[in-house]
């Protein structure tokens, strides 16, 4: 199999990675402009313009609200908070602003750390290769955009092993396009592929993905780094109520002022949501931290906090959803997940799907580049995210009554790909703890 890269400038490097011969060739066109990066391999990504800096997208949200973008450190050292903000934007016009759309991108240090957990035999050259095709990536969400005059409902979201504030886009922003003001917290645990605190000159000290020293058990890291997860995750909604009363400063330069968020942010039902790691993360703030009210857990990994189920999962007693993918899951994950409040937790799972349906990469790589990444699925990824996010959608609109009936609008299509579906614990292509819920559960 041949996977070429094509860049502007002639052939400059020629590669076999395993069986994969990585090519890199000219692209002719008939801009001046800097190096283009395209997967030639067939893939449904759109083309932002190609007049414009960004040579492909995540997908467009289809919610009523543009989105926008901006990113909040509050407090310098590591006991501060690093987040992503996603919420609805004033502006009313998203394909013409494509000049303000978001970077994917968030430096060298973060494909670095993601290469170093992906690919850590030949960290270089994936690091390389993923910078290449990164850079040119957009998030369809004007970055620094004004913030609609409205009072929003609140999603607190934790990323997974080696991911960023940047890597849950597809999710973060059809949220936001359907009235969430979403946060998106960058863990310093070192289970990010990277991170950053500020020194005492304002400069950026990058921590990058610690990979599992040889002489620690995987469970005593990923227990402590779940406790930090947690705490940053509460410390997100503190940033957001201290937000909500005109009391934060940025310590990050950007064109958005925080005063816009003064009263705009509706904090009597918080979500607290998150996938894989943090889908295991959102389940322990739940436990935690009473002042979230509804839970959204994306294929949770019970494993950092398996000592604990017995007596952690029977005390969530707010609503929480459980979405899972086809082949993540485990018979241990699995009976880890039974013992969460069957009184109060819906599970459901998309078939056809694998763990990396559930954030941006599907969309960033092209066929070929699915399967290194682990994210080549049965059921086509627009589809697979299509129906993550609906379930979502509805279960929050259920939860929410007048502050969330506008979005239920999505029964229909989840009726239309019932066939996708299946209620209950399912694994190895069979129900573990299985019902048929219907779409009023959900």
């Amino acid at each position: 199999m041949m996977f070429e890269l094509l860049v502007r400038g002639g052939p400059i490097l020629q590669v076999w990675t395993g069986t994969t011969k990585w090519t890199l060739l000219s692209l002719k066109t008939s801009s001046a402009s800097s190096s283009t990066l395209i997967a030639s391999s067939a893939s449904r990504r759109t083309l932002a313009s190609m007049a414009s800096k960004f040579s492909t997208h995540t997908p467009i949200p289809q919610g009523p609200h543009v989105v926008g973008c901006t990113d909040i450190m509050v407090g310098r050292n590591r006991e501060g908070t690093l987040m992503r903000l996603y919420y609805p934007a004033k502006c009313k016009e998203l394909t013409k602003n494509q000049n303000k759309w978001t970077p994917w991108f968030l430096g060298d240090e973060y494909t670095r750390g993601l290469a170093t957990f992906i690919a850590p035999s030949i960290p270089s050259l994936f690091g390389m290769l993923f910078n290449w095709q990164m850079r040119g990536v957009a998030i369809p969400a004007l970055w620094d955009s004004d913030m609609a005059e409205k009072k929003f409902p609140v999603v607190v979201f934790s990323h997974g092993l080696s991911a960023n504030r940047s890597i849950y886009s597809s999710v973060c922003c059809e949220m936001a396009s359907n009235g969430f003001i979403v946060a998106a917290v960058e863990h310093r645990d070192l289970s990010a592929s990277a991170s950053f605190i500020m020194n005492a000159e304002g400069e950026k000290e990058y921590m990058l993905f610690k990979a599992l020293p040889p002489n620690m058990k995987e469970y005593d890291l990923r227990n402590q780094q779940i406790k930090v997860r947690v705490a940053e995750s509460i410390r997100a909604l503190d940033v957001l109520h201290k937000l909500n009363e005109g009391q934060v400063k940025n310590e990050l330069v950007t064109g958005f002022d925080l005063k816009q968020l003064c009263h705009r942010l509706d904090l009597t039902d918080p979500i607290m949501s998150g996938h894989s790691f943090g889908g295991g993360t959102a389940i322990a703030t739940l436990a935690k931290d009473k002042r979230f009210k509804i839970g959204v857990s994306l294929d949770p990994w019970m494993f950092p906090i398996k000592d604990d189920i017995d007596t952690l999962c029977p005390s969530i007693t707010q609503p929480l959803l459980c979405i899972s993918t086809e082949a993540f899951q485990s018979d241990s994950n699995l009976q880890a997940m039974s013992k969460l409040n069957t009184q109060t937790t819906i599970f459901v799972t998309i078939k056809g799907t694998v763990h990396q349906n559930q954030c941006d990469t599907p969309f960033l790589v092209g066929h070929i580049g699915r399967v290194f990444a682990g994210a080549s699925s049965p059921l086509d990824p627009h589809t697979a995210m299509n129906i993550n996010n609906r379930l979502i959608l509805n279960f929050l609109a259920k939860h929410l009554g007048e502050k969330g009936s506008s979005l239920n609008t999505h029964v229909t299509y989840l009726e239309e790909q019932k066939n996708k579906m299946v209620y209950g614990l399912y694994g190895k292509g069979k129900s573990m703890l299985g019902w048929d819920a219907g779409f009023q559960g959900v």
